[in-house]
């Protein structure tokens, strides 16, 4: 275990000691002890809570992005979900708040830069920021009176929960069906095959940590009691953390903190530790059926892992070697397990679960693939490699590579760095873990180099003799099964009919009345006045302004950088790629960093980035014309290192561009193809209505129609298609591998580049310019050949203006586009605040109360011109999209707008606006996208001065009447529920 530090000298100490004296007591509240921490420029301040034991941090740093969060230790008694329906339901009113859901209504009263709340394993936290002091005040005082004072009604828990409702709430005769918030998300984390094969291993090795998310198989067991009794035994101040971060006084924070507690006592708290299964020295194996992949092969259907119980996550020393020790394991090309297990071609890619999982009261270390066959011996090759790893050194390249991207994350300046540091405290920290621990960054790389410089592998070794080789381990293994989807839908169906059954007809009449009840307690307006709300004059009418200089094709910034140079380049490539290439665009960017050159193997490459950069990038995107919507077509590169390595970025550059060999690593590149194809359905079950909302948009703008081929269902299509081919060598590389090596000769060349420095001095901007001139020396010069202009490229046509996109999902994702205006119209401003009315005055209430989608909303896409309707793991996409449909109607005739109302969404949109954001990405939007800080000012005050008229008018002009394209992802719909409007397309 780590020592606490001493005070270091580059701080003054006798400064804090006057700040945070510790023994001294404020506001009910005990200063225990403080810690510095230098190499982040924090104080971190423990106290204790006198009256109720109620432990809080402080994180005294001077950054304006104020951090606040409640914690609360809440171990899942079942499978039930309650930790994760009492989060929902303690956010939907409370005692001073006693209006429906306002949390969410605080989402467009403040200028937050992040709002959510959150379940893990078990612990529920409530997490805010915010950079304006009346918002923090406003939004702690919300969500102190949710967590301790909810009104936990039970039409919240039947909404939020689940219940039993008729079908069509408007006909007393139709069909009682299963509906809820929680139960249709967690129907839709089920279709995520990773997240199946996650939770069904933590539950089979920790079977003691329940899924606090919820089975959708005992949700329906829950009652209503049982939440009120949970939030009862779990939501008491002696049960909870809180946290702060940033430049705001602790001082008003404890005082409102002890104010809320002064109605508790002091309540002895359960030390009972939650424990895994006990592996004793054997194998412990579970087995069971998941769903399909339909991007996979039938006999490549396959996920399984070897998991190790190493130590405890209080060991915070031990645990981080452990995590080096699965990075020289498992991680990057060279490593031998991704050599042995993915390189080889045995899976496909590593299983969810692989690595090193520290978040509950036990380390696990876990190997797993998945898209693997059935006579996988995983266990003896993770023993050979084990085995060699007693006798054969590590590198001392690797494990330098290790150290210095350690130090490299220190080193970049994230504008999220409170809630980051939040997310690495709590799953600890409410495990007895002591959180300043996981402060002492510097002590622990220290205290490592130091064992390394004695013991060298011995380190490692250790923990394997210790941990790993011939120990009892626990083998988890999925296999797909295509009777899966419809076994889950038949389970389904059969507990609803048991509960049915149950049913006499005066319970039928009571369904009916109660689902009337709460049909019309959402459809009520409500006075929402006792409601704290920031002004729109809050908003500075000027905004930040992030200057640049520019010499020739290179801008320039100077700022903050922390020693370190951010560079980035692009290249059009407008009328140089022939249109049948398009589709292979995403492929041959992801390959520049994975495949490897002439002359060396990537392995190597990837040690050299690691030993001297913060990580380098490359990628093809589509971009639209701030003026026009036309879009243009570039590569773009990036990378970061310290001041006085850049030229190892152009070193590599040089390297990934010019000396990629398709040819060579053709073996390597069919293991990317077969690990893009391994994580395909899964990004479709977790952002189905982002591939939904481009779908749709592809019919309208051609920008979306070439983002479409890049990266959306036609992307997923292709590589399913070409992973097929990769047994066939000669059409394998007529298909695929010409195709790359084409794509070379028309990206690469000196001509027309254009880069954006970012640093701290003068004099590096000056030095990382020269270095980009020999950079460009060292290309060839291409004479751009006219082959085929990215503003002809064609938008997607379907045969029907709906198309349902068939996946395996249990809940569906939909999508309604309509064409607006680019970035610079006048009415993109007002069309981008109808989107945010429309949001949470209209949509939040049909599509998620009344509909039971986790999920929805509208969104501008300013650059694009694009107005977009969604839901998010939605059991009703149908009627989702009735709504969307009807909106322009709605808009003419009913909606009934205020200032107030016209306020509150001008506020959500400058919560984006506005949102703090790191060095690295100042001027940003200038050079990717085209938008000076005039047109981004031009635009602010657009937004600013859009009045109500203005929104009703653009809701008539673009919405009412329109043509729109709709689109919807998840599993078939029969007729003749879909009509002749629809066509049904298979990927």
């Amino acid at each position: 275990m780590l020592r606490f530090r001493r005070f270091s000298s580059t701080f003054n100490q006798a400064k804090v000691l006057r700040k945070y004296p510790v023994g001294a007591v404020f506001h009910g509240y005990e200063i225990k002890r403080i810690l510095t921490v230098p190499e982040f420029k924090l104080t971190a301040v423990d106290l204790a809570h006198l009256q109720t034991g109620s432990q809080h941090i402080h994180i005294d740093r001077d950054d304006k992005n104020n951090v606040f969060s409640v914690v609360f230790k809440t171990n899942p008694p079942d499978a039930t979900g309650v930790p994760h329906i009492l989060e929902h339901t303690t956010l939907c009113g409370s005692q001073k708040y006693p209006v429906r859901d306002p949390f969410f209504k605080m989402l467009n009263r403040s200028l937050a830069t992040f709002m959510n709340a959150m379940t893990g394993h078990d612990y529920t936290f409530y997490p805010f920021a915010t950079c304006n002091k009346a918002d923090f005040n406003n939004l702690r005082e919300v969500y102190l009176d949710a967590t301790f004072n909810p009104l936990l009604k039970q039409e919240d828990f039947w909404q939020e929960g689940w219940r039993l409702e008729n079908a069509d709430i408007t006909d007393k005769a139709s069909d009682l069906v299963f509906k809820g918030v929680v139960y249709n998300e967690m129907k839709g984390q089920v279709s995520n095959s990773d997240y199946y094969f996650w939770t069904k291993f933590q539950e089979s090795i920790y079977p003691a940590l329940n899924n606090s998310g919820g089975d959708p198989q005992f949700i329906t067991n829950l009652h209503y009691v049982d939440l009120v009794d949970y939030h009862s035994r779990n939501y008491h101040p002696s049960n909870a953390k809180t946290f702060t971060y940033g430049n705001f006084p602790l001082d008003e924070t404890l005082k409102k903190l002890n104010q809320e507690f002064q109605a508790y006592g002091r309540r002895p708290i359960s030390t009972r530790e939650l424990k895994p299964i006990d592996l004793g020295d054997k194998v412990t194996r579970v087995d069971l059926r998941g769903q399909m992949d339909p991007n996979l092969p039938e006999n490549r259907q396959i996920k399984t892992s070897l998991t190790w119980i190493c130590g405890n996550p209080r060991n915070t020393y031990e645990t981080f070697l452990l995590k080096i020790l699965g990075n020289l394991l498992m991680d990057g090309h060279s490593s031998p397990l991704y050599q042995q297990l993915i390189e080889s071609g045995l899976g496909y890619d590593f299983s969810v679960n692989s690595g090193v999982e520290s978040t509950t009261n036990a380390n696990f270390f876990t190997v797993g693939i998945q898209g693997c066959e059935k006579d996988t011996d995983l266990d003896e090759i993770v023993k050979s490699i084990f085995v060699t790893s007693l006798s054969k050194p590590f590198e001392e390249k690797k494990i330098e590579g290790i150290l210095q991207q350690l130090e490299l994350a220190k080193k970049d300046q994230k504008s999220d760095f409170g809630l980051q540091l939040l997310y690495s405290i709590v799953p600890n920290w409410v495990n007895k873990c002591d959180p300043f621990d996981s402060l002492l960054f510097d002590d622990i790389l220290n205290q490592f180099r130091s064992d390394w410089a004695e013991r060298r592998d011995e380190v490692f070794r250790d923990l394997i003799r210790n941990y790993l080789l011939n120990k009892g381990r626990f083998k988890f293994t999925v296999l797909g099964d295509n009777g899966f989807s419809e076994s889950i839908k038949e389970e389904e169906l059969q507990r609803l009919a048991t509960k049915k059954e149950a049913l006499n007809q005066a319970d039928r009449d009571l369904i009916w009345k109660r689902g009337k009840e709460l049909d019309n307690k959402q459809r009520m307006s409500e006075d929402l006045s006792c409601l704290p709300s920031l002004k729109i004059s809050d908003i500075p009418r000027k905004g930040d302004g992030f200057s640049v200089t520019q010499t020739d094709n290179i801008l320039k910034r100077l700022s903050n950088t922390n020693g370190i140079t951010y560079v980035r380049g692009k290249r059009p490539l407008n009328t140089v790629i022939p249109q049948d290439l398009y589709p292979y665009l995403a492929l041959f960017a992801d390959s520049l960093t994975s495949l490897g050159t002439t002359h060396e193997e990537f392995s190597d490459i990837e040690d050299e980035i690691r030993l001297h950069t913060g990580g380098i990038s490359a990628n093809v995107s589509v971009v639209s014309d701030p003026e026009t919507c036309e879009p243009s077509l570039q590569l773009d590169v990036g990378g970061w290192s310290l001041n006085h390595k850049t030229e190892h970025v152009f070193d590599l550059w040089n390297k990934i561009l010019v000396q990629t060999d398709f040819n060579k690593h053709k073996e390597k590149l069919k293991v990317l193809i077969r690990s893009l194809a391994a994580s395909n359905t899964a990004s479709v079950a977790e952002s189905g209505h982002s591939y939904a909302r481009n779908y749709a948009g592809a019919h309208l703008r051609a920008s979306k129609s070439v983002y479409e081929s890049m990266g959306g269902l036609e992307q997923i299509q292709l590589i399913t298609q070409i992973a097929s081919l990769i047994d066939d060598d000669k059409l394998f590389q007529t298909a695929v591998i010409d195709k790359l090596a084409a794509l070379q000769k028309c990206i690469v060349g000196s001509n027309g580049f254009q880069f954006f420095i970012t640093a701290d001095s003068s004099n590096q901007l000056d030095v990382v310019q020269g270095q980009i001139q020999k950079f460009l020396g060292n290309l060839p010069l291409v004479n751009d050949f006219q082959s085929f202009n990215v503003k002809e490229y064609p938008l997607v046509i379907s045969q029907t203006p709906s198309t349902l996109i068939q996946f395996p999902f249990q809940v569906y994702y939909a999508a309604q586009s309509f064409v607006g205006v680019p970035y610079t119209h006048k009415d993109g401003a007002a069309l981008q605040v109808l989107a945010s009315v429309l949001t949470f005055k209209r949509l939040h209430r049909e599509i998620r109360e009344k509909g039971g989608a986790y999920g929805g909303g509208a969104t501008y896409s300013a650059l694009d011109g694009l107005f977009s309707f969604h839901s998010y793991r939605d059991p009703h996409p149908l009627n989702s999209l009735e709504v969307f449909s009807q909106t322009g109607d709605f808009v003419a005739n009913s909606a009934k707008w205020t200032e107030s109302d016209l306020d509150e969404a001008k506020l959500t949109i400058f919560q984006q606006v506005d949102a703090p954001i790191s060095c690295k990405s100042e001027g940003s939007l200038l050079f990717h996208y085209g938008v000076s800080d005039t047109l981004r000012q031009r635009r602010r005050e657009q937004l600013l001065d859009v009045q109500l008229d203005d929104v009703y008018r653009v809701a008539d002009k673009y919405l009412l009447g329109r043509p729109a394209i709709s689109a919807v992802i998840g599993p078939l719909i029969k007729e003749p529920a879909l009509g002749s409007n629809w066509s049904i397309k298979n990927l």
